[in-house]
């Protein structure tokens, strides 16, 4: 399935319950040198979520992978999405693609009139009181915050956009904006995943020490 970007979890042994990965949908809009990590923001026609219903049916027990939807999408269906969920086995949902990884001022303008992380996390809340496993996409201290307080407490930290102008970001910019969520959430709040090279999964002392685990980036399934 090319069109279905797989996000490989790496937890640390002692880490939560959490999913093998996140599937989203594969953006081919614009050009092929850009990071899928950053395509799955740019604008695009396709559906968010009928892909969902397309993924090979497995056992419940068996589909231990987690949605990444476009929550921001005001134009979501969020009944149609329950169902598509139901129906293809899966109880864990991320807002993934996360317009957090856009700058603050651009994020302030898009919560400014309903459209940013604020109503991407209150939505993706919504979602885990219903009975959902949510991982929350989080961009900044602000971000954590917010989503610890509406009770969710399994969050990947993504980088932002402008990290990916000179190629992916270094690893010391990435373990940076983890300690500084977990040091604004506190260290025992919350399980904290951050986004690694596939070269860097298997060397965890590069891993930041306090995150539960990694995701590694996304290839196609």
């Amino acid at each position: 399935m090319t069109y279905v970007l797989s996000w490989n979890i790496h937890p640390r042994p002692e880490s939560v319950t959490l999913p093998k990965a996140i599937l989203t949908l594969r953006n081919e809009v614009g050009s092929s040198a850009l990071a899928p990590e950053v395509a799955g923001l740019l604008p695009t026609q396709s559906d968010t979520i009928s892909w969902l219903a397309d993924l090979p049916e497995t056992p419940e027990a068996e589909q231990n992978v987690c949605a990444g939807v476009f929550i921001g999408n005001p134009h979501l269906r969020k009944e149609q999405l329950r169902k598509t969920l139901s129906k293809a086995g899966l109880r864990w949902l991320s807002n993934l693609p996360s317009t957090c990884q856009h700058d603050d001022e651009f994020i302030s303008n898009l919560n400014d009139v309903g459209l940013g992380p604020v109503r991407e996390l209150e939505t993706l809340a919504a979602f885990q009181n219903d009975g959902l496993d949510c991982i929350a996409a989080v961009g900044s201290a602000a971000d954590a915050q917010l989503a610890v307080r509406l009770g969710l407490t399994r969050l990947f930290v993504l980088p932002k956009t402008r990290q990916y102008e000179g190629g992916f970001p270094s690893e010391l910019s990435r373990n940076r904006a983890v300690a500084e969520i977990i040091t604004a959430i506190g260290p025992d709040t919350t399980t904290v995943l951050s986004l690694v090279k596939e070269s860097e999964v298997a060397v965890s002392v590069v891993w930041p020490s306090q995150a539960a685990g990694v995701i590694a980036q996304p290839k196609p399934l």
